[in-house]
């Protein structure tokens, strides 16, 4: 309710803003039984996206044991753990992918002059979900997102690139500081998009994979305990929303059982039974 007021109020504020409804998948995270919720999340502004209908987004519901970090993107129903985003990534039918992002708060360097800025850590399936092209260069890839900490790789917004670099095409393979690490320059976004988080527009966007590089302080990418991405799909053709959540589901319920419920603590033993 906080993110659907907070949603209408800018929207009061905004009138020229058009409303996406994007379909969100929900299951819930008990040992016995997973709910499904359908609702729909009004965005600030049109996914330029291929068939935006087909997004889904993925929430849990349910108490978590462990570390919760939220954001504009969604309360702590919508949160994962990186682990658990990629066995669900690993193992699903039902989606030509599942996507993971997270926004965060990014120095930015570049030849001596820094500035403050918001940032995109995203997967890479990220860009190939959303069907989207570059304005220069390429995208994050699923190749970029292989190793965690290997593929120092940014790509920048079309506004950035503008404001801050008057849209240079030489800009490509050129390193940026980003959080006083050296990423290499590899794209720019399409000129209309922002981003998929309410109230983030990002400057940057970076493998989500560097998360404990680009914040040292910050250890958890392989914590199942540790919750903080948020993550949407695109259903397959032919796939209904009722298949996609009945498959994700039995899943979902699976990884519960046999992995993430041994590490709750505190369950209790009715919790724990199937």
């Amino acid at each position: 309710m906080h993110n659907l007021r907070f949603a209408l109020r800018t929207l009061r504020q905004s009138p020229v803003v058009s409303l996406v409804a994007i379909l969100s998948l929900a299951f819930g995270i008990g040992a016995n039984t997973a709910i499904f919720a359908l609702f729909e999340q009004v965005l600030l502004r049109p996914l330029p996206t291929a068939s935006p209908t087909e997004l889904v987004n993925l929430t849990a519901n349910g108490p978590r044991s462990g570390s919760n970090s939220t954001n504009n993107a969604g309360g702590s129903d919508s949160i994962f753990s990186y682990p658990m985003y990629r066995d669900l990534e690993r193992v699903q039918t039902v989606f030509t992918g599942i996507a993971a992002h997270r926004s965060f708060g990014a120095n930015l360097s570049f030849q001596g002059t820094s500035s403050a800025a918001q940032g995109h850590l995203v997967s890479g399936s990220y860009f190939p979900i959303l069907g989207l092209r570059p304005a220069l260069g390429r995208l994050l890839a699923p190749a970029d997102d292989e190793t965690p900490g290997a593929h120092r790789l940014v790509v920048l917004s079309h506004a950035y690139w503008t404001e801050k670099f008057s849209q240079n095409t030489q800009i490509l393979n050129q390193a940026l500081l980003v959080n006083g690490v050296p990423l290499t320059i590899v794209g720019v976004a399409p000129r209309d998009f922002h981003g998929t988080t309410l109230g983030s527009i990002p400057e940057i966007f970076a493998p989500i994979s560097l998360r404990e590089t680009l914040t040292p302080v910050w250890k958890g990418l392989t914590d199942r305990r540790n919750y903080w991405i948020y993550a949407f799909a695109r259903l397959k053709p032919g796939i209904t929303l009722e298949q996609a959540q009945a498959d994700i589901n039995s899943n979902f319920k699976a990884i519960l059982k046999d992995v993430e419920l041994p590490l709750q603590k505190g369950a209790s033993d009715r919790q724990r039974q199937p």
